[in-house]
């Protein structure tokens, strides 16, 4: 297999992984977004919460896969072992992801006083780069997570700064 096929293969198989990752995520989340209703549906008319956009899940994953083609061929030489490290691709799949509305609320939900779903887009991006980086979500304290939600959503990061935060939370809370 040819290095082209390699990467091919490698970004194939990523797409897909975020795929699977986001239309689990959202049954799962879904169950028990909302304060007010205590369900999937917004008050009596029975309307779903949220919708899930997978056009433009598609549009960031092909960003995403254009972002890692670029990294191998601005660095190939200086990366080693044919990829970026975990938390290198982790940086650009939740920047990625959290720049795109994949995941679109509802009217009951948007207006909705308690606002629990406020930062979905974002909680839903950084947990498909811990979950590449296999580190499970909940095994990172709460402070950390919080303090990067909260940085996506309210400061400016890029995906260089991002993958130094999750190569460093790869190194910190990686099971060995």
């Amino acid at each position: 297999m040819s290095h082209n096929e390699k990467l091919e293969a490698f970004l194939s198989e990523l797409e897909n992984s975020i795929v699977k990752k986001y239309t689990s995520c959202a049954k799962d989340t879904g169950k028990m977004l909302c304060k007010a209703s205590q369900n999937r549906e917004v008050g009596s008319i029975g309307k779903s919460i949220f919708h899930a956009n997978l056009y433009s899940l598609e549009e960031a994953c092909n960003e995403i896969k254009k972002d890692i083609r670029f990294i191998l061929e601005r660095r190939g030489s200086l990366i080693g072992a044919g990829r970026p490290s975990p938390g290198k691709i982790a940086g650009v799949i939740v920047y990625r992801l959290s720049r795109i509305q994949i995941i679109n609320l509802f009217e009951g939900c948007a207006s909705c006083k308690y606002q629990c779903t406020s930062k979905i887009n974002y909680e839903f991006a950084v947990k498909c780069a811990w979950n590449y980086i296999g580190i499970p979500y909940f095994n990172v304290p709460q402070d950390l997570r919080r303090e990067l939600i909260y940085s996506l959503s309210h400061r400016h990061v890029n995906q260089e700064t991002l993958g130094l935060v999750f190569d460093t939370i790869y190194t910190a809370y990686a099971v060995k």
